[in-house]
């Protein structure tokens, strides 16, 4: 997903971020928020992410904590138009077969185990 106005993505539901899905990149800080199923403007203010977490972090979850505010720290705001789709094998995110197969194509490569 490339993020737009963020009415349409899940914060931690959608892929939007480079690295990942972010309920899956960080399940220990996803069961600390209090708000799972919220969209990105839900969560964006013009000062930075408004996340409210069930409990403080303990100790040992401070470091891991910092490291998923880091990466979510680069997001550079909201734009004006909508959220959409974004195809990651081209660079103007248009879905091609051909595009497709390369990917699959170059995974078969690096993989000995590829259908």
């Amino acid at each position: 997903m490339k993020v737009g106005n963020g009415n349409k993505i899940k914060f931690w539901k959608d892929e939007w971020h480079e690295k990942g899905n972010l309920e899956t990149l960080f399940p220990d800080i996803y069961n600390l928020a209090m708000f799972q199923q919220r969209t990105i403007v839900e969560l964006w203010t013009p000062q930075g992410w408004n996340f409210i977490f069930r409990r403080e972090p303990n100790d040992w979850e401070v470091m891991r904590l910092a490291e998923f505010l880091n990466m979510v720290g680069h997001f550079t705001g909201l734009k004006a138009y909508e959220d959409m789709i974004w195809w990651k094998g081209n660079n103007r995110g248009e879905f091609k077969v051909h595009s497709a197969y390369r990917l699959m194509d170059q995974s078969s490569q690096q993989s000995p185990i590829w259908p």
